[in-house]
């Protein structure tokens, strides 16, 4: 017995290792790319935003509850079923006599159609409007990628400077013992590296900065650990033409579709406004025991509603046409804004991309050749060290601009995309270079 029970107390405990180990292999298969170890991209990061962030879910539930109104809009009213009887009546030879009348409401002809119409837009007005905060995410969600990617540039670029600096201060101090150097050039560089040091500081406060706004996007503590943003790639092709983003932006971006749905749905209120001067049907049968005649007992019947009161309905009448016209302003308004907002994407993408090209191809090979000029030119004895300190500075602050273009042409590229309403896959030949 008491083997048995050893066996039991045992494989429960293997159990329960078996279901912990499982557990935990399951929890950290979720957190694999969240926490460490692979490269985040600009993408990836987005996918996760919209998989938990509140307000998007929101406005999708909004919108879902919209599109559960639209049947109901365009159904008929319940059937009303009326029963009385006649308690003083028992005696009779009918027993007591009783009378039911069972009704149907019927709208206008048009009625149930332009109602049922007017809550399918409302349900399409907010459906884009979810699309609209989609894109705005995706938007926020990319900038603050590039500004992820930039920290840890911009700190990878100070840790290089820094150790030249470190080696240049040996070099300094060396030769100032021997008598080769000033003790000024030996101050000069303790200095810039003390400077260094500091800006890195500034750098590590705006690392935090920014890993907060991004956990804040994924609903996380504030510190909860990110992977280090994947090496930017800038593409040379432009951007599609400024007439094709247009065609794409006016055909699909979300903006245009909701207040084009506000405008239809302000139509069908037109039109329901207008039929409320027309009567309402109601038929029904009934059946009435108190006639002693049986042919007469049973009745069917029909009424209308009389729109006497004409001055209410012209009010809901011209309020739903002011509606209207409010939404076709806002559309002809939107539509300038946006395409102006478009056409100021587009340049600074082009922008972004011969400035990265510039520098690349130019500015940076002309630092890194400048600094080590004037580094040969100090061990030589023909240069001083404040060129070397200069040049140092130069090299800094061109690295430090080159890794900002990259950063903006993440973050230009994502605002050209919210404004067209697709992503745009540079690496693509134009004509396919643009995905709904």
């Amino acid at each position: 017995m008491r083997t048995l029970y050893l066996q039991c107390t045992a494989f429960s405990v293997l159990l329960v290792l078996i279901i912990s180990s499982a557990w935990g292999n399951l929890m950290s298969q979720e957190n694999t790319g969240k926490s460490s170890g692979q490269h985040l991209t600009a993408e990836q990061l987005a996918s996760w935003v919209l998989e938990v962030n509140p307000g998007l879910a929101a406005i999708q539930a909004a919108a879902e509850a919209a599109a559960y109104r639209i049947d109901p809009a365009g159904s008929l009213d319940d059937p009303v079923l009326s029963y009385g009887i006649a308690p003083l009546t028992h005696d009779s030879s009918r027993g007591i006599n009783q009378r039911f009348d069972v009704s149907q409401k019927i709208p206008w002809p048009g009625t149930l159609a332009a109602r049922k119409a007017a809550a399918r837009n409302d349900a399409l007005a907010v459906s884009s409007e979810a699309d609209m905060l989609q894109l705005l995410v995706i938007t926020q969600t990319k900038a603050a990628y590039a500004e992820w990617h930039f920290i840890h540039e911009a700190l990878n670029i100070h840790h290089a400077t820094q150790a030249l600096l470190d080696e240049l201060t040996v070099a300094t101090q060396v030769r100032y013992a021997t008598g080769l150097a000033t003790k000024q050039d030996a101050l000069q560089a303790e200095v810039e590296l003390n400077n260094l040091k500091n800006q890195e500081l500034i750098l590590l406060r705006q690392q935090v900065a920014i890993q907060a706004r991004i956990n804040a996007l994924l609903n996380r503590v504030p510190d909860a650990s990110l992977p280090e943003a994947e090496p930017i790639v800038v593409s040379r092709r432009q951007p599609p033409t400024f007439q094709e983003l247009q065609a794409l932006a006016l055909t699909h971006h979300p903006e245009f579709s909701q207040l084009n749905a506000q405008i239809s749905a302000g139509e069908s209120r037109i039109t329901l406004a207008e039929k409320a001067f027309l009567p309402d049907f109601q038929v029904g049968m009934g059946y009435n025991s108190l006639w002693d005649d049986a042919d007469k007992r049973t009745t069917f019947g029909v009424s209308i509603n009389i729109p006497l009161d004409r001055s209410k309905r012209k009010s809901v009448l011209n309020q739903a046409r002011a509606d209207t016209r409010r939404a076709e302003w806002l559309l002809v308004e939107r539509r300038a804004e946006l395409l102006a907002d478009l056409a100021q994407a587009r340049a600074e993408v082009i922008e972004a991309q011969s400035s990265v090209a510039l520098y690349q191809d130019k500015l940076v090979p002309l630092a890194e050749e400048y600094l080590e000029s004037a580094i040969a030119d100090y061990q030589s004895g023909a240069g001083g060290f404040l060129n070397v300190i200069t040049a140092e500075q130069r090299k800094l602050t061109t690295d430090l601009a080159h890794a900002r273009a990259r950063a903006d042409y993440v973050r230009r590229l994502a605002e050209l995309e919210r404004w067209t309403g697709a992503s745009i896959n540079l690496s693509l030949p134009t004509s396919t270079g643009v995905k709904q």
